[in-house]
């Protein structure tokens, strides 16, 4: 493979996105992620004080962690993110049945 064409394989790969602002762009889902977490955080908080449960908020988060951890398997092919997405998407599952059978049951 010549020059040029490893230059245009990876100028159609990268969403017209340069490196810094792929980075930049990775970083603020980070900084998004924390902020999302913390407000979750915070109303859980709220809903346990009041005497409520927690778990849609609890599952709302961990919905997070399994997509973030997928992601990280799928580009990096790590045993340890697939282990993490799996026991996240347990949680998340567990969370969801939790507050649907306080809601339903």
């Amino acid at each position: 493979m010549d020059r040029e064409e490893i230059l245009k394989r990876a100028q159609s790969q990268s969403i017209g996105l340069d490196e810094r602002e792929q980075q930049m762009l990775g970083v603020s889902f980070g900084f998004g992620a924390v902020l999302m977490a913390l407000v979750a955080l915070a109303l859980a908080a709220a809903a346990l004080l009041r005497g409520g449960a927690a778990y849609d908020y609890a599952a709302i988060v961990f919905a997070y962690l399994t997509g973030a951890q997928a992601h990280q398997y799928w580009k990096t092919r790590r045993r340890a993110a697939l282990v993490s997405a799996a026991a996240c998407a347990i949680v998340m599952a567990a969370n969801l049945l939790l507050f649907l059978g306080g809601q339903y049951g």
